[in-house]
């Protein structure tokens, strides 16, 4: 559990039960990807606390999956930061598996459970008190322009969000971007997090009999299961690198400096593994930190039995395949070869797209990022671990194809042992603590030392 305060504004600490309170609101709001009533009623919440802060506040409506709320706050000079959040959650899954109700935000030994604590509702509701204390030290007098925009269905890929981003570019263009919180270290280090990995999900189809068949002729018929589990760990070398040619052309690799920044990364282990077992390939230390920033990789989401087979071959079976993607690599590019390589072994396999996001690429030495780094610092009191590219996957590309913003990830609240996306997902309080206060660093960074390379100064 985190311990102390570290150079925390005295308005945080004399609100603190408060800015609580504001974060189990919004958790309380079960907003899973497309409930159109709970995301609506989100957007209001949302809504509600910004018009106080901002000059004009906008919704932008995605048919299907409710409103991108957006928030407008001019400043002194030309240049505008955009804070980038979402509000919608992954399902919570079986509730009984959660310790408390999973729209609880119970409070348990200085943590707060809830689905979406840290994805991403403490950057929604954190980010809000940033902006509220940094508007009332300048006394509404800001020095840069700000948006706040908040998505409404990241967890299911943003659709319909580069058609609002188009749209309204003009209105929504910054200079930088700062995305939505990114982990902590397992020791509590501070990390940043640099563009964004791209995602490609694909569902793999095998039909081989027209109907399921006695096991007795087992030695004489093909099975559909066993022929896609075949197929799926084909993709793979033993070592868990992806092995379908061309599906990496492109690809960013890193330079010697690029390298020993992976270095200080802890990948995480001993938090999330059970005991007695390796959660990690067999790889050498190095290399898997390196890996852990710039190897494509995939994982199965999903793999479908008819319950009825239980005694008998199945006729077919379905199976659902994720792949994370690093900047320079092309979702089509990589579904193609994927594609070419599953046929080839299996020419009865049927490939279809679920969906795809292109991955992003941010550099980590521009004025932005530097000043982020030094915000890192003085909010932790540690120097922060540098992702040369951000591990998790989301929509950075189009930002920067509509908007021109590079995107950073600060750190935030969550820890690896937070179980983001999973059972009992939860966030420290002193972490959310930090977390808006280092939100309030960063905007007090990017005013003294400017944010865009050509503002920057010694």
């Amino acid at each position: 559990m985190p311990t102390g305060v570290i150079g925390r504004d005295a308005r945080i600490q004399a609100r603190a039960d408060q800015i609580v309170a504001d974060w189990q609101a919004l958790c309380r709001i079960p907003t899973v990807a497309g409930d159109l009533a709970a995301i609506g009623e989100a957007a209001d919440w949302l809504e509600m606390r910004l018009r106080p802060l901002m000059d004009r506040v906008d919704r932008y409506e995605i048919p299907g999956y409710g409103p991108v709320v957006v928030g407008f706050r001019s400043g002194r000079s030309d240049r505008t930061l955009l804070l980038y959040n979402h509000y919608d959650v992954q399902p919570a899954g079986d509730p009984a598996r959660w310790t408390s109700g999973p729209f609880d935000a119970e409070i348990r030994d200085g943590a707060m459970y809830a689905r979406g604590a840290c994805d991403d509702k403490a950057d929604a509701a954190g980010r809000l008190i940033s902006l509220e204390l940094w508007i009332d030290e300048h006394g509404g007098d800001l020095p840069y322009s700000v948006i706040y925009l908040a998505d409404p269905c990241e967890e299911i890929g943003s659709p319909g969000l580069a058609d609002v981003l188009a749209a309204h570019a003009t209105d929504l263009r910054a200079d930088a971007c700062l995305w939505e919180s990114y982990l902590r270290e397992e020791s509590g280090r501070p990390a940043i997090g640099f563009g964004c990995r791209g995602a490609l999900e694909i569902e793999l189809r095998l039909d081989l009999l027209a109907a399921h068949q006695h096991p007795s002729y087992a030695s004489v018929l093909r099975s559909a299961p066993l022929e896609m589990m075949s197929a799926i760990a084909s993709l793979q070398t033993p070592d868990q690198r992806i092995a379908v040619e061309g599906f990496a052309d492109g690809a960013l690799r890193p330079d010697a400096d690029a390298r020993r920044r992976t270095q200080d990364i802890a990948v995480p282990g001993d938090s999330i593994a059970r005991p007695g077992v390796d959660p990690h390939p067999r790889v050498a230390e190095d290399e898997l930190r390196t890996r852990f920033i710039y190897e494509p990789s995939m994982s199965l989401s999903g793999f479908d039995l008819d319950d009825a087979v239980r005694q008998s071959i199945p006729a077919s079976c379905t199976a659902r395949v994720r792949f994370s993607l690093v900047p320079g690599m092309v979702p089509r590019t990589a579904l193609a070869a994927v594609t070419r390589h599953l046929q080839a072994r299996v020419p009865e396999m049927q490939v279809s797209l679920i969906r795809e996001m292109e991955p992003a690429y941010s550099p980590v030495d521009s004025a932005f990022g530097v000043a982020v780094q030094r915000a890192a610092r003085r909010a932790f009191g540690d120097e922060p671990v540098v992702y040369d590219v951000m591990t998790g996957a989301g929509p950075g590309a189009i930002f920067l194809e509509h908007l021109g913003a590079p995107i950073i990830s600060p750190t935030g609240t969550l820890r690896p042992e937070g179980n983001m996306h999973g059972y009992d997902e939860h966030g420290y309080v002193e972490d959310y603590l930090q977390h808006v206060q280092f939100t309030l660093d960063v905007l007090r960074e990017l005013d003294a030392a400017g944010f865009a390379d050509g503002d920057a100064r010694p």
